[in-house]
């Protein structure tokens, strides 16, 4: 029997709470050096070994920042200090991307999606109640190096391809600074990657183009990638830019899902890529960012022929995902046949989960 929204919405809240929360903030904690471990096994252990990702630093401090308990957002603001103190080159003032397994600075491109997360977790540092204005300060010069006559280049190096998502979660995390301050220079932002949404990244069948020349046109079809989960991830967060901004994104979010729809696999899930060919790759980011859509599009009052419904999106998902040896954790990947694909519990996909069940349990209300 499928359970409630109401059941649903108690199961999640225990679950973040009493499970995920405790297992990330504790077990998925190097001590040693105040930083996340970038996995966890499947056994909930840590994989000290791994490389490290800045990024994830960074979205572990957005998590663990939304949690109502104060030794939680402590460790946010520990992580984001980490960030900010250590996670810069000191020869080139440029923002680390991989650490190694001490967190010594691997590489330091000035990568345009790591600081996408360092503004993103700054929005939720400052809905915690911390004072992040010296810091935003840094991070706003930081990413005026990156400007271009249209959006922001990848890096320092200005590497090709350039690409939409990286401009997807500036789009988020400036949103989320517009929501948490209402200083309109982070609305103008977001605005910016909005307007390369409309007249760039979307296609007129509602597919998002991944792949750009410099001048932001799109490369030809053979050398495109069509992601799904991407495409679902827009819904939402033009949901959010809405409900943030008051104002008319401008995209129709029904035709936009409709072409998500259309790209499901026979289960009723996302393959982690569409074109040019189907993966047989279905990781766990691309379900909850179709969960979010579908949420988002139902507080709406938007009915879609296939009548998909919240709940049956939700329970696919955690059937498949969630059934793993250590509650809190999930397996990250599967094939479209349901082989387990994944070796370990990524951190950085702790954010799409804990977003996704925010969003539920709060009808809507929580980003």
């Amino acid at each position: 029997m499928t359970r409630g929204s109401e059941a649903w919405k108690q199961d999640l809240t225990r679950w973040i709470n009493e499970a995920a929360l405790p297992l990330w903030t504790r077990i998925g904690v190097d001590h040693s050096t105040g930083t996340v471990w970038e996995a966890l096994d499947h056994q909930g252990q840590p994989l000290p070994d791994m490389q490290r990702r800045l990024r994830v630093q960074a979205r572990q401090a957005y998590c663990f920042s939304k949690s109502d308990v104060a030794e939680h957002q402590d460790l946010a603001l520990q992580l984001f200090r980490f960030v900010m103190d250590q996670g810069f080159d000191p020869e080139t003032g440029y923002m680390a991307a991989y650490l190694d397994a001490d967190t010594r600075i691997l590489t330091a491109p000035h990568d345009l999606y790591d600081m996408s997360f360092v503004f993103l977790a700054a929005s939720g540092l400052i809905d915690a109640g911390f004072d992040m204005s010296k810091d935003l300060a840094r991070l706003e010069a930081a990413l005026a190096q990156l400007k271009a006559p249209r959006g922001w280049y990848e890096n320092a190096a200005r590497s090709l391809p350039r690409r939409q998502n990286p401009h997807m979660h500036m789009f988020e995390a400036f949103t989320a600074l517009f929501a948490s301050t209402g200083a309109p220079r982070f609305r103008d932002m977001a605005e910016e990657c909005l307007g390369l949404f409309r007249d760039v990244f979307l296609a007129r069948d509602g597919r998002v183009l991944e792949y750009f020349d410099t001048d932001m046109q799109p490369l030809e079809d053979c050398e495109q990638v069509i992601e799904p989960g991407h495409m679902a991830e827009w819904v939402y967060l033009l949901d959010r830019y809405e409900a943030a901004t008051g104002r008319d994104c401008g995209v129709d979010l029904a035709h936009l899902f409709r072409a998500v729809l259309q790209r499901q696999d026979g289960t009723g899930l996302l393959p982690d890529r569409y074109e040019p060919k189907m993966s047989d790759s279905r990781r766990l980011w691309p379900q909850t960012e179709l969960f979010k859509a579908v949420l988002a599009l139902k507080q709406r009052g938007l009915a879609f022929p296939d009548d998909i419904q919240p709940d049956d999106v939700l329970e696919r998902i955690w059937h498949t995902y969630f059934a793993v040896p250590v509650r809190g954790g999930w397996y990250d990947q599967f094939s479209r046949d349901e082989v387990l694909l994944s070796q370990n519990m990524p951190a950085s996909t702790f954010y799409h989960i804990l977003i996704a069940f925010r969003f539920y349990i709060s009808d809507g209300k929580t980003v």
